[in-house]
């Protein structure tokens, strides 16, 4: 697969555990939040998110809200002669039509709403954004929310899979359109419980909730 788009990768130690890394990476800008306000240097008061970083997380969470609410328009696209190379040889026939006007379901465009497409995504990489956001949330909060940053990027990260599993669907051993439908109503799920979870996040960030949009 090329460009930016999500694809199945060598899995890393299992031992490492993404809940360490969260708490590790966490405490350690909780210290450097406390000490920022001792120094003021302006090198470590970087590690805190920007009032415009942060506006990356409700723009994201708005196309995430703008993807659920036009699913179906959005995961089917009609008249393939548009579509990029690797987009066509990756979305699916739906029944009838023909020719270059045919329409085709495009499990990959989900992966353009999750960050997983494009550097210029606002949730590219929105985890990382998450973890330095950590010293803005309540003391009382913190593994609460902690918890909710990791189950966001394990459902985003399986969001990102399922949509390029059902992308190849119909190629695949026993494919066909049923199977791309099947999987593309396990994306949805997911997508569904990603919003819970960055909406949590969102909260305990004290960030309003956009209304979707793209």
């Amino acid at each position: 697969m090329s460009g930016f788009g999500w694809s199945p990768r060598k899995n890393v130690d299992a031992c490492y555990s993404r809940r360490s890394m969260l708490e590790t990476a966490t405490k350690a800008l909780v210290t450097i939040a406390a000490t920022t306000t001792t120094f003021s240097s302006p090198s470590l008061a970087a590690a805190t998110p920007t009032p415009q970083e942060l506006e990356k997380l409700q723009r994201g969470h708005a196309r995430v809200q703008y993807l659920l609410k036009n699913w179906d328009s959005i995961t089917k696209v009609c008249g393939t002669s548009i579509m990029s190379d690797a987009e066509r040889k990756q979305v699916v026939r739906t029944e009838g039509g023909g020719g270059t006007d045919q329409c085709s379901r495009s499990p990959l465009r989900v992966q353009d709403y999750m960050g997983y497409k494009s550097t210029n995504d606002p949730l590219f990489k929105a985890e990382k954004l998450l973890v330095r956001a950590a010293p803005l949330v309540d003391p009382d909060n913190f593994e609460t929310y902690l918890d909710a940053v990791e189950r966001y990027k394990e459902k985003s990260d399986q969001t990102a899979l399922l949509a390029y599993t059902s992308s190849w669907g119909e190629a695949n051993p026993n494919g066909g359109k049923e199977v791309i439908d099947d999987y593309l109503d396990q994306t949805k799920r997911q997508v569904e419980e990603s919003e819970q979870l960055l909406r949590t996040c969102l909260k305990y960030l004290n960030l309003d909730v956009l209304p979707p949009s793209i």
